[in-house]
């Protein structure tokens, strides 16, 4: 394969990876998409989500791979944290205990329900959140109507 052969079909993967000019619809459901993958617990997967997702439905790979960095180690515990108390509201009406004894009494599975329950929920919400602050954001700054 010729240097300009390479350059070919790197330049013609970069453009799916895009999905095409960055509308705010587009930008905003990049985002949506990639901030409603970022907040699973399923760290180390999420580039293979991201593009799972994105390019069968032309949205903008890149875009959506920075949002879902938002679990980064600094925040990804306090994201656990935020599913599993919405997870244990939502089941119990009660906060999940987060001391040790209990902890062990209860067993991983009550942790983990939690957790399941309360990223169904927490996902789509700050997905939502995010892709209507970034389809304003993008409509202000290329001036178009929001």
């Amino acid at each position: 394969m010729t240097r300009e052969e390479l350059q070919t079909k790197l330049r013609g993967a970069w453009r799916r990876l895009r999905g095409g000019e960055l509308t705010p619809l587009r930008a905003a459901l990049s985002v949506a998409v990639g901030l409603a993958i970022g907040v699973t617990p399923l760290w180390g997967a999420h580039i293979f989500l991201v593009l799972a997702v994105c390019v069968p439905l032309g949205l903008d790979a890149p875009v959506a791979y920075l949002a879902a960095n938002i679990s980064i180690p600094p925040i990804a515990p306090f994201l656990a944290l935020a599913e599993v108390e919405i997870g244990s509201w939502l089941l119990t009406r009660h906060a999940f205990p987060l001391d040790a004894e209990t902890l062990r009494a209860l067993g991983p599975w009550a942790f983990a329900r939690e957790l399941v329950v309360g990223t169904l929920v927490f996902s789509p919400a700050v997905a939502m959140v995010g892709g209507v602050v970034t389809y304003a954001a993008v409509s202000t700054v290329r001036g178009t109507k929001a």
